[in-house]
């Protein structure tokens, strides 16, 4: 077997493994703060919010209406993985989506679906159909805000959002990302970690209240693929205060997939369930 300095290729691999666990996938520190007063700082934040769409399609990108994805769920508990569950994705932009996990049979099956303010649930172990909560629908809410593809679209487009390069951030010994940072309103600011050379996400973090206070949620990306001229993440990681909640892994993306209207009507009943 090989070996670099002495080690195996094998445990050369797993040391710079480590390595890169330790720096890029724990907080980071500020190599370099930019001056919020410098005016070049917003131009810097702009033309680097460009060059991020460019990456990931450009005009394409702005302008797919809807979406059609699958792959697997996995949930984390206490940072820990736990048994990953397949699901179909069907988003109508800017807020109508419908999830289903499971494998196709109603008893295996879990549907949510939402359409701006209003939405049900279908759980398929108990066999029920329910309009959803105000909590749920305010979660949706919340979360379809700070989803990456929203922020950079509307950001890209909307007046008055405040946009400027914040600093750089290490990742790993000598490599540093650039970071910008976008303040949607008043109170609601998020920080979009760019790679320096492809230009494409590597994280978006923000602070969410909850019933505890503010906690800091961090979505991470990885795996680029090029899907009809747009570059989507394969996988996506959701961490809360350093802590891994969940991860999204696609195996297949479709912008500007047909996503009939009938897939968000509430059925009359369970056994209407399609």
């Amino acid at each position: 077997m090989h070996t670099v300095q002495g080690k195996t290729i094998f445990s050369w691999l797993i040391t710079e493994m480590l390595l890169i666990l330790l720096t890029v996938f724990t907080p980071s520190t500020f190599a370099q703060i930019a001056d919020p007063k410098d005016p070049q700082n917003i131009t810097r934040g702009r033309e680097l919010l460009k060059q991020a769409i460019t990456a990931r399609g450009g005009d394409a990108y702005l302008k797919f209406k809807t979406l059609h994805a699958s792959g697997q769920y996995t949930p984390f508990d206490q940072g820990n993985p736990t048994s990953p569950k397949t699901f179909l994705d069907w988003l109508v932009y800017p807020d109508k989506e419908r999830v289903e996990f499971g494998k196709g049979k109603k008893k295996d099956r879990t549907i949510q679906v939402n359409v701006g303010k209003t939405g049900w649930v279908y759980d398929g172990d108990a066999e029920t159909l329910k309009d959803q909560s105000e909590k749920q629908i305010k979660d949706f809410l919340e979360g379809n805000e700070n989803e990456l593809d929203h922020i950079l679209r509307v950001a890209a487009i909307t007046p008055g959002i405040e946009i400027r390069f914040y600093g750089r951030q290490e990742t790993r010994p000598g490599e540093r990302a650039d970071v910008v940072e976008i303040t949607l309103a008043p109170e609601r600011v998020v920080m979009l970690m760019l790679d320096r050379y492809t230009h494409l996400p590597m994280s978006l973090s923000y602070e969410k209240a909850d019933g505890k206070g503010l906690s800091k949620r961090e979505v991470r990306y990885f795996q680029y693929i090029n899907y009809g001229g747009i570059k989507f993440p394969n996988i996506v990681d959701f961490y809360k205060d350093g802590i891994q909640e969940s991860r999204i892994n696609y195996q297949a993306v479709q912008p500007d997939a047909p996503v009939p209207d009938e897939l968000f009507a509430k059925p009359a009943n369970v056994k209407a369930i399609k």
